[in-house]
C-alpha cells in the first residue's frame, strides 16, 4: 500500500536513497522495495510511534528494523541503512502526512472505513 501511495515519487525516491547511500540504483530499488514492505509490517502491528515518524524521528523507524539487514541490501552495513531511510523519510512524512493517506493509514492499521 506504501507502494501505491509512493508511485508517483518512487524515481526521485530511489536517486535520492541511491545518492545518500552510495548505492547503486539497482540496489536502491531493491532497498525500498524491502523497506516499504518492512514500514507497512510495523503499521498494520501497531508497532510504528506515527508520531514521532510524522515528526521527522529516523529512530522510530531504525529501532524496529535489522539495519545491518538493510544495509546490505545498499552493499554496506547500518549507517547505509540509515542513509537509505532518511533519504525516504521526507517522501514518506509528506505522504503520510496528507489527506489521502488516512485511508491508507486505516487499511494498514486493519480499520473499517466509516465513509
Amino acid at each position: 500500500m506504501l507502494d501505491q501511495l509512493l508511485s508517483g515519487e518512487k524515481d526521485s525516491i530511489i536517486s535520492a536513497i541511491s545518492s545518500k547511500a552510495g548505492a547503486s540504483p539497482e540496489q536502491a530499488g531493491g532497498f525500498l522495495e524491502v523497506i516499504l514492505s518492512k514500514i507497512e509490517g510495523l503499521i498494520g502491528a501497531g508497532d510504528l510511534d506515527m508520531a514521532s515518524l510524522l515528526k521527522g524521528d529516523l529512530s522510530a523507524i531504525t529501532s524496529k528494523l535489522n539495519l545491518g539487514e538493510l544495509g546490505a541490501i545498499l552493499g554496506g552495513g547500518d549507517d547505509k541503512a540509515k542513509a537509505g531511510i532518511g533519504a525516504l523519510l521526507g517522501p514518506l512524512q509528506d505522504k503520510l502526512g496528507g489527506d489521502d493517506a488516512a485511508g491508507l493509514l486505516e487499511g494498514l492499521m486493519g480499520g473499517k472505513s466509516s465513509g
